[in-house]
């Protein structure tokens, strides 16, 4: 159902904007900034889709899940596909706790269309419906997010990237096509912040004053480190990645062994003189750049926010070539023998003392600190329990590189216990910080 502002609402507001309104209309020509008064040919199908705000139990990283408001269930919300020219009519559903409204970033939608509490239309309350409908006139990459309580309900997952694919056929034909949201996320901003009913930790030292957060991970599409599904070329393709940054900081993404082309901004085609060839690209909130890579160079690349603290906790993912092994001396050496551990979540901070016998479980700790293992390596015998005790700030894991252990998110203070039952070497890392450096090795026997 549709749901509109009161007719003095908006006469107030179009009192306000008079002037400004007219200026944008003359100075537009003939095309204007009403959808109305475009140059469009008549749509050329009709993409109808669905999206349900709701709330959502977020998994950022294996063992690391938290509450969260998404659009059909997953952070980002669903990639949306279009081509120029095709009436768009997508039926949002509020099953969230509070008002919300999408607002279509980067299309040239009509007034009433554009999502903005209070100026285009009423918010969308929760229980109710809300139809939008515009013809996809803008291609390139745009993105969608809500516009209501924006500092809050972005910051908890409200969002997801709109593709207009262009009418007429691109001058490249790219291999391969990707898409990374950018983020950061402050893991005590939760639903309940959000809904007044608790306070985040240490606002009395500032932190979310002026609505800027504390942030505890850098994301790219709603994961953190490995989790980060990595971009695939193959030798001789060229592939296009559409970087959109959907959160409040700056991000320098930065690609190893080789450059790239930036082919639009915004979602808007660069002409081929004008281009700019670069390894590193200084992304805004709101902005969205295209970026051309030529498959020239095989490896496996690191791609990642050059900003170091950014990087270390979270947003580092891998270019990976098809045709490219890692040689085994520099890759991760597989375990001596098939183990069986027992991960044992336990609350103690006070596991990081050395062994005292052999025989004393409790006593083999490794202090989690930033971002290393102390110690790197240990040996213990068969039967060990084996403690990690986060000495630091930031967050990690231990996780086994044949799959055979994960203590999961280790938070500051906290401990984690694995058991060691089969003899064998093991190799392990930190989730978010393995492309550090962050390893370590227990040898069982």
């Amino acid at each position: 159902m549709h749901q509109a502002p009161s007719a003095r609402r908006v006469a107030i507001w179009l009192g306000v904007f008079l002037v400004s309104v007219v200026a944008v209309l003359v100075t537009a020509g003939p095309r204007g900034s009403v959808q109305a008064e475009l140059d469009v040919t008549e749509p050329t199908a009709v993409r109808e889709f669905s999206l349900v705000a709701a709330p959502v139990r977020w998994e950022i990283q294996p063992g690391l899940v938290v509450d969260s408001w998404a659009y059909n269930g997953s952070v980002p919300g669903p990639e949306l596909r279009v081509r120029e020219g095709d009436l768009v009519r997508v039926h949002l559903h509020n099953d969230l706790p509070v008002p919300t409204t999408i607002h279509w970033h980067g299309i040239d939608v009509p007034f009433s269309q554009d999502g903005v509490p209070g100026l285009s239309q009423e918010p969308v309350s929760p229980g109710a419906e809300y139809t939008y409908e515009f013809v996809a006139t803008n291609p390139g990459t745009r993105w969608y997010h809500s516009h209501v309580d924006s500092n809050a309900q972005l910051e908890l997952g409200l969002y997801g990237a709109l593709i207009i694919e262009p009418r007429e056929a691109e001058p490249v034909a790219y291999d391969r096509d990707f898409t990374y949201i950018l983020d950061e996320k402050a893991l005590d901003f939760t639903p309940d912040v959000a809904l007044g009913r608790t306070s985040l930790q240490k606002s009395e030292a500032g932190n979310g004053r002026g609505g800027l957060l504390q942030y505890d991970l850098f994301l790219m599409n709603g994961k953190a480190g490995d989790a980060i599904v990595p971009l695939h070329i193959a030798s001789g393709e060229r592939i296009r990645v559409r970087l959109i940054n959907a959160g409040n900081l700056v991000h320098a993404m930065h690609l190893h062994g080789q450059s790239f082309r930036i082919v639009a901004t915004d979602g808007n085609p660069v002409p081929q003189a004008q281009q700019l060839l670069k390894d590193t690209v200084l992304i805004g909130p709101g902005e969205r750049y295209d970026l051309e890579i030529d498959g020239t160079n095989p490896g496996v690349w690191m791609f990642h926010c050059h900003m170091p603290n950014h990087q270390d906790n979270g947003m580092m993912t891998t270019l990976v070539y098809d045709d490219f092994s890692v040689p085994e001396t520099h890759s991760a050496a597989a375990p001596n023998a098939t183990p069986s551990a027992s991960p044992l979540p336990v609350q103690s901070t006070t596991a990081n003392r050395q062994p005292s016998t052999p025989s004393d479980a409790s006593a083999f700790a490794i202090r989690v600190a930033d971002n290393h293992f102390e110690p790197a390596d240990m040996s213990v015998p068969v039967g060990a329990t084996v403690t990690w005790t986060n000495a630091g700030i930031n967050r990690h894991t231990a996780t086994d590189f044949e799959g055979t252990f994960d203590t999961g998110d280790i938070a500051p203070g906290g401990s984690k216990r694995i058991t060691f039952t089969q003899p064998g070497t093991y190799r392990y890392f930190c989730r978010q910080h393995v492309l550090g450096g962050m390893l370590g090795t227990i040898h069982v026997g």
